[in-house]
Order: C-alpha cells, then sequence, then structure tokens
C-alpha cells in the first residue's frame, strides 16, 4: 500500500510539473507567437516564395562592325543560348556594355570573336567572352555552366551546317555509285562468259569513277567515316576495299578476278546503301547522335520546395524544443523556484519527466501542424507513418536534452538565446539543410551527429522520399543521442538542487 502511495505521488508531483511548464508557455505569448506561430509562417513563406527555375540573365552581344550575319540570327543565337539567357539585343561598343553591366542593367554581357577565321585558320578556336559581376559563387557556377552550355550549342550548329553540306556533295557520290553498280555488274558478267577485253574495260572504267568519287567528295567520305568510329563501328572508309576488290579483279588468275568483281558488286551496294541512309539523316542527329535520359525510381517530386519542406519542419522543429528547453532552467534559477523544489518532496527525475512532457507535447502538437502545412505543399510520405512519428519523437526528446543541457552552461535568459542561436547555426551549415553532408570533409562532419536535426534530415529523407526504412545506424544514433542527452540533463538539474541545498546548509 506504501508503495503504491509512493508511486501516485511520484505520478501527481510529475503531472504538477507538466501542467506547470504548459501554464507557464502560454502565459508568454510573445514567446508562443515566436516559438509556435512562427515556424508556420516561416514554412508557409518559403513554400510560396521559393522559385524552382531561376530568372534568365539579361543578357547584351557585342559584335564586330563587320559582323552582321550574327545580328541578323539573333533570334537563331537566342535558341542556341537557350532560356537562361534573356537576350536583350546586340551592341557593337563593348565599353557601353560594360558600363551597363555595372550600373546593373545587365547580367551579362557576351563579347563575339572579332575575327573567328582567323583563328581557326591559325588551329585556335575562336573564343566568345562572358563578362558578369556576380559575387554568389553559387551564380558564378551557372553562369560558367551557361556559358559552357550555350558554346556548345552553338558549336553544334556549325557542326550541323557542316554535314548539310556534305550531305548535298553526297548527292553526285550517290550518282557515282549508281553507275560503278551496273558497271560492276557488266564486269562480272563479262568475267563470267570468258570475255576478257570487256572485264577490261570494266575496270578501266570502275577505276575512273572511283578516282573521281574520291576527289569529289572527299569531305563526304571522310564525314561518314568519322562518323561511323564515333559510333564505335570499325574504322572502313567507303573506297578502300573498293580499290582492293578491283585490284583482285584484274588478277590473271580467272578464279580470283571473277571473285573480287562479285565481292566488288557486293561492296558497292553496300556503300550505296549506306550513303542514302546517311543522306537521309538530320544533319543535328549525325552531329549529336547519342542523347541523355535520366529515370528515377521513386515518384519524388523535383521541386526544390517539397525537397527542403521536411529539413525546413526539423530544424525549425529542433530549434523550438531546444529553445523552451533552454530557458526553462535558467527561469527557474532566476525566480528562485530551484529554492523551492529544494524544500519540496520534488525529485530530479520528476522535475525533469514533467519538463520532458510539458514541453515534449507542446513541439510533437507544433509538429503535428507543420506535417500538415508541409503536405499541402504536395509533400507525400511514401515510407511508414509510425516511424515517422517515431523519429519525430526521438527528435523533440534529443533537442529537449540538448536545450537543458546547453540551460545548465547559462546563466541568464539572453546566454541561453545566444546558445540556442549557435545552435541553430550550427544546424542550418552542418547537417546537410544547405549542402550535402558528403561535401563536408570528414573531420568536420564529426561537428554534424553532435545535432540532433542532422539524424532528423536524413531519417524524414529515407521515410518521406525514399520509402524504405531507416538506416538502423541513423535511428540507433538519434536513440542514443537521447538518451546522453537525457542523462546530462538529469545531471543539470541534480545539480542545481544540489548547489541550492549547500547554499542553505551554509
Amino acid at each position: 500500500m506504501a508503495a503504491r502511495q509512493g508511486i501516485r505521488a511520484n505520478l501527481i508531483r510529475t503531472l504538477g510539473f507538466f501542467r506547470k511548464e504548459i501554464f507557464s508557455v502560454f502565459r508568454q505569448p510573445r514567446l508562443l507567437l515566436t516559438l509556435i506561430v512562427g515556424p508556420f509562417l516561416i514554412l508557409l513563406i518559403f513554400g510560396l516564395g521559393y522559385r524552382q527555375t531561376p530568372p534568365p540573365f539579361r543578357t547584351l552581344l557585342v559584335v564586330g562592325s563587320d559582323q552582321a550575319q550574327l545580328v541578323a540570327d539573333r533570334q537563331d543565337l537566342s535558341e542556341a543560348f537557350g532560356d537562361a539567357i534573356d537576350l536583350r539585343g546586340t551592341s557593337t561598343d563593348a565599353a557601353e556594355a560594360r558600363n551597363q553591366l555595372a550600373e546593373g542593367d545587365l547580367d551579362l554581357v557576351i563579347i563575339a570573336p572579332e575575327d573567328p577565321m582567323s583563328a581557326l585558320d591559325s588551329g585556335e578556336r575562336a573564343t566568345f567572352t562572358v563578362v558578369h559581376g556576380e559575387v554568389d559563387p553559387v551564380i558564378r557556377a551557372n553562369i560558367s555552366l551557361v556559358a559552357r552550355l550555350s558554346v556548345d550549342e552553338i558549336n553544334r550548329r556549325v557542326l550541323a551546317d557542316v554535314v548539310d553540306v556534305a550531305q548535298d556533295e553526297s548527292e553526285e557520290l550517290e550518282a557515282l555509285l549508281a553507275e560503278m553498280e551496273t558497271v560492276s555488274s557488266q564486269m562480272v558478267t563479262a568475267l563470267e562468259e570468258g570475255d576478257q577485253a570487256a572485264a577490261r574495260d570494266a575496270t578501266a572504267s570502275l577505276r575512273q569513277d572511283l578516282e573521281a568519287a574520291d576527289t569529289a567528295t572527299g569531305q563526304s567520305n571522310d564525314m561518314y567515316a568519322s562518323v561511323s568510329r564515333s559510333l564505335g563501328a570499325e574504322e572502313d572508309e567507303l573506297f578502300s576495299t573498293l580499290e582492293d576488290h578491283i585490284s583482285q579483279a584484274e588478277s590473271e588468275d580467272p578464279d580470283a578476278a571473277l571473285e573480287g568483281a562479285r565481292a566488288f558488286e557486293e561492296r558497292v551496294g553496300e556503300v550505296r546503301t549506306q550513303v542514302e541512309r546517311a543522306q537521309g539523316l538530320d544533319p543535328t542527329v549525325l552531329v549529336s547522335p547519342f542523347a541523355a535520359e535520366v529515370e528515377q525510381v521513386n515518384e519524388v517530386s523535383t521541386q526544390p520546395a517539397i525537397f527542403y519542406s521536411p529539413a525546413t519542419l526539423v530544424v525549425l522543429l529542433q530549434h523550438l524544443a531546444l529553445t523552451f528547453a533552454a530557458l526553462s532552467l535558467v527561469r527557474e534559477r532566476q525566480l528562485g523556484l530551484t529554492e523551492v523544489f529544494r524544500a519540496s518532496p520534488l525529485g530530479s527525475g520528476e522535475v525533469l519527466t514533467g519538463k520532458y512532457l510539458g514541453f515534449g507535447s507542446l513541439s510533437l502538437v507544433v509538429a503535428g501542424g507543420l506535417t500538415a502545412a508541409m503536405l499541402a505543399f504536395g509533400v507525400e510520405v511514401q515510407g511508414s507513418w509510425p516511424m515517422y512519428g517515431l523519429v519525430m519523437v526521438l527528435l523533440v526528446v534529443a533537442s529537449l536534452g540538448l536545450g537543458f543541457l546547453l540551460s545548465g552552461l547559462s546563466k541568464t535568459d539572453s546566454q541561453a538565446i545566444q546558445y540556442a542561436m549557435i545552435a541553430l547555426l550550427l544546424t542550418i551549415f552542418f547537417t546537410g539543410f544547405v549542402l550535402p553532408l558528403d561535401q563536408l570533409a570528414a573531420p568536420v562532419q564529426v561537428v554534424s551527429y553532435i545535432i540532433p536535426a542532422t539524424y532528423g534530415i536524413q531519417a524524414l529523407h529515407d521515410i518521406i522520399f525514399r520509402g524504405v526504412a531507416v538506416e538502423p545506424v541513423i535511428l540507433a544514433g538519434l536513440l542514443g543521442y537521447a538518451l546522453v542527452m537525457a542523462i546530462g540533463a538529469w545531471w543539470v538539474v541534480r545539480r542545481d538542487v544540489d548547489s541550492v541545498g549547500q547554499r542553505l546548509s551554509n
């Protein structure tokens, strides 16, 4: 009976502390507005205000006075530069364009090469110069990427024009091949009938056609051979094997000559088919025969606002719970409540349990509201909801423990708030919220794993986006972190109570 009454008394004292912490929060409307309503507004503004696609760069193209063709092809250049560049016009005054850039009227100035043909004749590349004044490293990297992609597209268009010319040239080649196909058939017939004179005439005619084809269509020949090699085919120029077969057809051995003639006839038919097929191809396909297609194994939206929503929820929830806990013990010391606890039958465990229940309940209510807001933005939870709830509980417990530990290091409210803000800054930069953890050096990643949000962000990514079970090491890490912080928080409360006892005894 006595043991039951003791448990009942412990429960009553614990729940009394739980009620005290709840009421203490609601008696501070500004704190309630800042720490509870604030996270909802932050998530709402973030979701509604984030633009997935950055605005195009306002760009002016500077060309030479004798480069009228570039000015005439402005629409073609706009398509080559892509949607990332808003081509505002062209100019021949580079100094004026740079002034507009310095005044903020432009984002980029692209200066075309003055004499591209001279550079090409010298065996050098003609260079487009991209001038900008950005200081943000992310935007600068984006500008470099846009510049490379734009020049690659211009290069593809130039090559497509070359291929188009080669295809026009190959029409003459097709006529010569048709003639060679007819003559080779006559050569085979003559050799089969033993008419050596007719065979010699056919061979001479074929040699003339081969020479004419090789001379007149060298560009086509080289182009088709290069495409074949680029696509992984064996190096086999159009006319090399034909030369070998015609030489064999001139052999004194009738059987060898007939075999060479038949091989020539077969090969010339294959070459003609190959040329006809190449003629029908789109020049842009020939210069860019391969394309990339990205396939993902899940159905997660690629919108940044959706991807960052779980991490934002974790960061806000950690900061909320940590701040509640960090201010709690400091306030009690300042108000002299620790002396009251010392004189009462309250134990350190009951005090700490009541605080965990009070602040934990408030934090989980906020977590539910943030989750509802996240779902309203279009985030779909692919994995287990019970696992999601477990991660939320462990995250709140770990954050409260860290807050109590920081509260033990603080002597005033302002110090507690400063420690909470330092923890928030660490959370933003070292938890994978802004940059993936893989981009941090291994020694620096140690800092990441002394912050609860690191475990929470990785766990929610597994649950929400990948739809898989949380990695055991992450779940065990978060559980272990919560236990260690709980022990640390108990030590802080016990220290405060003991210090009061020492002062009273003295």
